[in-house]
């Protein structure tokens, strides 16, 4: 296909079939028509009018009410949204390992999770989601992770672990503002869940900082936060798309997280053992255990797509990397 109407912010534009394309007569349809709808209620109008085909839903209240729909779909999106901590030593108190893992441990991913979804969400258990890859005996990676690492809701040993943490950089009381996008349904009842569990760590004030989606990849890119609430979706179906993330130095390592061992076990995940399933996987789930150790980041939520689709329209094809719809091969059914 071949973008037209597309300036960069437009909320309209098509796919037109490519002509070029070397097996262009294969194409089944005249081309895709988008529409970016920001009113959750009036994409949802629009979807009932027949005016579009499918749609994504983005609150809650909306799975509540369509989820026994016969129309209504479930897609693996490969998403993790995550924390990053400031750790270059602008914000005092988030290079201490057990500040961050006392903040991990009073995160509390399933409230989160199903207030975001109505359920469908799934609470993290590191960093790399369920159904991206399998592990080399055909299991699912993040299923063998979870074997390695343990992030939990306990408040308990949160509020003891703090208490160390502070003691050992000097600190009485601390206090940490959590920045999220102001144009994601989701980040304000995020938030305010983070908000109330952090703030029983004896000596921490939590404040939110709702910005646009822009501003926040700013602010990431420039160190210019305390902790934030990013996400990451799948390139590839490989866990290495994920842990590349969190190398010295990485371009997307925005919480400037270094270590030396883990450092190590990415670059012979993706060199000396990357053409053995076996041996790579074992990389990469230590890994896991070393980013879940040192809390180097929070993983909070894996996402998935919930969506009303057209049962006119045949062929569409999902999947869970890279990008998330083909419509090559895409009709309209008469029926």
């Amino acid at each position: 296909y071949k973008f037209v109407g597309w300036n960069g912010s437009n909320k309209t534009f098509k796919l037109v079939p490519n002509k070029n394309y070397l097996d262009a007569k294969a194409v089944k349809n005249s081309g895709v028509n988008f529409h970016v709808v920001t009113d959750t209620t009036a994409s949802l109008a629009l979807y009932n009018k027949f005016e579009l085909d499918q749609l994504t839903f983005s609150t809650p209240q909306q799975i509540k009410k369509y989820k026994n729909s016969k129309n209504f779909k479930i897609y693996n999106q490969s998403q993790t949204d995550y924390l990053e901590y400031n750790q270059t030593g602008k914000v005092k108190g988030l290079t201490n390992a057990k500040i961050r893992e006392a903040l991990n441990l009073a995160t509390d991913r399933k409230t989160i999770a199903n207030s975001v979804s109505e359920g469908l969400d799934s609470a993290a258990t590191g960093i790399t989601p369920a159904g991206l890859a399998k592990t080399a005996t055909g299991g699912d990676f993040a299923k063998a992770a979870a074997k390695a690492t343990a992030y939990a809701y306990n408040i308990k040993k949160a509020k003891k672990l703090f208490a160390e943490g502070m003691k050992e950089v000097g600190l009485k009381k601390l206090t940490l503002t959590i920045e999220g996008s102001s144009d994601s349904t989701v980040t304000k009842s995020t938030l305010d869940t983070l908000q109330q569990s952090w703030s029983e760590l004896p000596g921490l004030t939590v404040k939110e900082k709702l910005v646009p989606f822009k501003q926040r990849l700013l602010d990431q890119e420039n160190h210019n936060f305390d902790v934030v609430l990013a996400a990451w979706s799948a390139d590839y179906s490989e866990p290495l798309t994920f842990l590349n993330m969190f190398v010295t130095g990485g371009s997307n390592n925005d919480g400037s997280w270094s270590n030396k061992e883990y450092d190590a076990l990415i670059k012979s995940a993706s060199d000396k053992n990357a053409l053995s399933d076996t041996k790579r996987t074992a990389d990469e789930i230590k890994a896991e255990k070393v980013l879940y150790q040192n809390a180097g980041v929070n993983p909070v939520f894996w996402v998935n797509a919930a969506t009303l689709s057209n049962s006119k329209v045949k062929g569409v094809q999902y999947f869970s990397s890279g990008a998330p719809y083909y419509f090559w091969n895409a009709y309209r059914s008469k029926k």
